[in-house]
């Protein structure tokens, strides 16, 4: 029989996925992991108008006054570790596997709530430790990004004296940021799995299935 079990824990779980998840996008695509230092002195002049770089795009200010945004010219791994160091491209395959682990996992939130097990394991538990996986993907960007910093292109941007874990010039933007939150929303989630499980198989939910009700709200 068809039904569908919403619960405040497994409503809970959903949100706090989704957030996490959109964090992760926010903090794959946006440019701004680190930023320059503000050039010029126009007390006008927005701070998003400054030189930085993300993991897979970065922006510039041009010498003529303009300002510009773009990915990074990538070749794969092959691309010269100048251009993009080798530890920005360990960073960019953890962080992505992360997200698209996590993506599933937002899918998968949504269908324990029709169904509680595939093949003999529990969704919930396969779902938590798929989320606990993508939480430590992340981790592994956020620290690999830095090891990058010694690159040509970040001494450029922040001063000869940038190093491992040490931005010189340069402040850690908001992207950066966005993954920590993230990462700390993901964990977070995998815990409130397991209460979104027991609420799905408490004895009132089990009466309101067993008496026909296809559709099952309780808090």
């Amino acid at each position: 029989m068809c039904y569908v079990i919403i619960t405040i824990a497994s409503l809970v779980w959903f949100l706090c996925s989704l957030v996490a998840d959109m964090l992760f996008a926010v903090a794959l695509v946006t440019p701004r992991w680190l930023v320059g230092p503000a050039q010029g002195t126009d007390s006008t002049a927005s701070s998003h108008h400054q030189s930085s770089v993300g993991i897979y795009t970065r922006c510039k200010v041009m010498q003529e006054g303009g300002f510009q945004c773009g990915r990074f010219d990538l070749d794969g791994l092959a691309t010269d570790s100048s251009v993009y160091p080798n530890e920005w491209k360990a960073a960019m395959f953890f962080v992505m596997l992360g997200f698209s682990l996590l993506s599933v996992t937002v899918i998968l939130t949504l269908i324990t709530c029709c169904r509680q097990s595939a093949c003999g394991k529990s969704i919930h538990n396969m779902t938590a430790c798929a989320q606990v996986v993508a939480g430590i993907c992340m981790m592994l960007g956020l620290f690999l990004h830095p090891m990058g910093w010694r690159a040509n292109r970040i001494q450029r941007l922040c001063g000869m004296d940038a190093e491992p874990f040490y931005p010189a010039d340069c402040s850690i933007g908001v992207s950066f940021y966005c993954g920590i939150i993230g990462v700390l929303l993901t964990f977070t989630a995998a815990g409130i799995s397991l209460k979104a499980e027991s609420s799905n198989m408490r004895t009132r939910v089990r009466r309101r299935v067993e008496a026909g009700s296809k559709l099952v709200c309780i808090p």
